[in-house]
């Protein structure tokens, strides 16, 4: 039996081995890609950034639909990624999406520091279409890309819901369903997946890796070599 976080973890272990120093992690919404970055940060001396974390500001995030290309702060995360390959540490803000009635807002920052950073985000790593363009030199910066593979992209709207309902049980914000579904569909109406995701795989232009997940978001194998 498979468990991602393992999976991960010597996935990691052996990047850092091979002298790599920041690793991409691009995976649909709700797979449990933020519980396995953060896992990794107890695990090992990994630094998880999410692309979340690079949403503008208030009021300029209003501009924008939060998590379509765009919304992200570009300039810091270059700065982010640059500071952290130079000195093995850096300085990153803290997205709430709680604040702001919901709308979501910075509050402070963090210092990552350790051996690697993985930068965690649904769209890292994409291409194909022009907003994603300003994102392609920063996605040169990645030493490798791990892609966590749904069954089908009709599967992510369910997983997405679960995620939601289980954040309503544990007392957090969560979106209601029709916000959920609004959202998924928003998505990958703006990047097709298989124009801006598929791609990641057929003709990879980074060291790049797979692992394939079932409807229950459990590995089918082990992390496979890509190109």
């Amino acid at each position: 039996m498979f468990s991602s976080i393992d999976l991960l973890e010597q996935w990691c272990v052996d990047r850092a081995a091979a002298g790599q120093k920041i690793l991409g992690l691009c995976a649909p919404p709700g797979s449990g890609k933020s519980w396995l970055a953060s896992q990794l940060q107890i695990r090992l001396s990994v630094a998880s950034l999410s692309l979340d974390d690079l949403y503008w500001p208030q009021p300029q995030l209003q501009q924008y639909q939060r998590g379509l290309p765009g919304s992200h702060d570009l300039p810091l995360l270059k700065q982010v990624l640059a500071d952290f390959r130079q000195h093995g540490k850096a300085m990153a803000p803290c997205f709430v999406k709680g604040l702001a009635a919901g709308a979501g807002d910075r509050q402070g920052q963090r210092l990552l520091v350790g051996d690697l950073l993985l930068l965690e985000g649904w769209c890292v790593g994409a291409r194909g279409v022009p907003t994603l363009q300003p994102y392609q030199p920063l996605w040169q910066q990645l030493d490798g890309l791990l892609l966590l593979r749904p069954p089908s992209y009709g599967r992510v709207m369910r997983w997405r819901l679960q995620a939601e309902a289980k954040q309503r049980r544990q007392g957090g914000g969560a979106l209601t369903a029709n916000q959920v579904a609004a959202m998924v569909l928003a998505f990958y109406g703006h990047l097709p997946a298989e124009k801006c995701f598929a791609p990641l795989w057929q003709q990879p232009q980074l060291p790049t890796w797979q692992l394939q997940l079932n409807h229950q978001r459990q590995p089918l194998g082990p992390i496979e070599v890509v190109c």
